[in-house]
């Protein structure tokens, strides 16, 4: 009976391929995996044969779709699960070690890794299930494998920047969140990495790098936009949105020259001035609620700036009228040079400065920037990523992986399965219709 039993299971795999939404999903998932990116793959020649790099890259793919936070436990999965692990590779009754996978992450070159994502998003893109006309970005904390992190920690000291974890050289400290209570905020700092990643209106990624806390999100975006459009056709006239954090004046003139769109990013708060009340002429009020007098204008780089002054020190009727003094008593009316108190208007022929942020249509787009926080509710842990590995090299290619994740569920789903409406559904894009 037991004899018949594993005959059944272990030599009929594509009936319960059929039969089995489960492994219907992931023979899908690693049919969507492209062929040839390993050269010699597998060791042919002198020496023990080893294991395939495609295996475990198909294992590390199942490590995070299931959840799975550390290769021990991936192990007991896969051993768990036979045909699974008959379908990454390996061969069944005979996973490699823990040394193995680690090894692998360790030793393979991001770019490889890349590579194959950029294969399986070009797909989409010509299959057109991926299209680029409006594009986000965003980035999420990766949380360092260290005691520093551990908040039960009674020795823990995060708060000390010059006190470098000693497993983890390259972490930097950083807070991955922030929440706003009556009297404070409540800052949570950490050790640790940030992914960025740049994603299409349909949710997929489709580039993206793994970097330490201390580079800022403007700076990792000049990075991605570039290669973005090395890599991939951008339509013209696109639409690239982000957040505040992304309010730098060389974001809008990346977008405006490299892709040939337009940015949609708020402006941060710390880098407004409280606006000017108008007058009917368009000129500024004083603190009297008297509309100012134009004096002068100059041009500062691509920049106008125009000059207006008191009006009762600059127009003879409105100083009869005002009796020759300030209805507020302004310290610059009466003190010092008794100049009066001045107001500039600055114009600018910069996207940052021509966006019209308080319009119906910058509300309308901006609020498809959900697509880009559904993306990494989906990649993980909804606050910050955790990692168990040290070096930054590794958790470059497990982030790289997990990006790439995201990718073949969309290709699995429109392309092998032919259900383009389940690109983002991991759990049910091989259940029945």
């Amino acid at each position: 009976m037991m004899k018949n039993f594993q005959l059944s299971l272990f030599y009929d795999i594509e009936q319960l391929v059929l039969t089995s939404s489960f492994y219907r999903k992931y023979d899908a998932i690693f049919r969507s995996l492209p062929n040839g990116v390993f050269v010699n793959d597998c060791n042919g020649g002198v020496g023990r044969t080893g294991y395939c790099r495609s295996s475990f890259v198909k294992a590390f793919v199942v490590m995070h779709l299931e959840e799975i936070k550390s290769v021990p436990r991936l192990i007991e999965f896969l051993d768990a699960h036979p045909v699974l692990t008959e379908m990454c590779g390996f061969s069944m009754g005979n996973i490699p070690d823990n040394s193995q996978f680690y090894r692998f992450l360790g030793k393979t070159k991001n770019s490889t890794l890349q590579s194959i994502m950029h294969q399986v998003i070009t797909g989409l893109i010509d299959q057109g299930i991926v299209s680029m006309d409006t594009l986000m970005i965003d980035s999420k904390a990766i949380m360092a494998a260290s005691k520093e992190n551990n908040f039960k920690n009674p020795t823990r000291n995060s708060m000390n920047k010059q006190v470098q974890p000693k497993r983890n050289p390259q972490a930097t400290l950083h807070y991955y969140s922030h929440e706003k209570l009556p009297e404070k905020k409540k800052i949570t700092l950490f050790w640790g990495y940030r992914t960025h990643v740049i994603v299409s209106k349909e949710g997929i990624p489709l580039v993206e790098t793994t970097l330490p806390n201390n580079q800022t999100d403007e700076q990792v975006a000049k990075r991605l936009i570039r290669k973005l459009r090395r890599l991939y056709p951008v339509k013209k006239g696109c639409i690239f949105i982000a957040d505040s954090g992304y309010d730098a004046g060389y974001i809008y003139e990346l977008v405006r020259d490299q892709l040939k769109g337009k940015a949609y990013i708020p402006m941060q708060k710390r880098a407004q001035k409280p606006p000017h009340k108008l007058g009917p002429n368009n000129a500024p009020l004083c603190e009297a609620e008297i509309e100012m007098i134009y004096t002068s204008s100059w041009t500062d780089g691509n920049r106008k700036k125009t000059k207006f002054r008191c009006p009762i020190k600059t127009n003879a009727n409105m100083a009869e009228r005002c009796d020759h003094q300030c209805p507020v008593n302004h310290i610059r009316f009466n003190e010092g040079a008794q100049y009066g108190c001045t107001k500039y208007l600055q114009t600018s022929d910069h996207p940052r400065y021509q966006l019209h942020r308080n319009t119906d249509k910058f509300k309308k787009i901006y609020r498809q920037r959900t697509t880009v926080e559904r993306y990494f509710s989906r990649l993980g842990d909804r606050e910050v990523e955790q990692t168990t590995h040290y070096k930054l090299k590794v958790v470059k290619n497990q982030m790289t992986i997990a990006h790439l994740s995201m990718s073949l569920v969309a290709a699995a789903a429109a392309i092998i399965l032919k259900r383009p409406e389940k690109i983002r559904c991991y759990r049910t894009l091989a259940q029945a219709a």
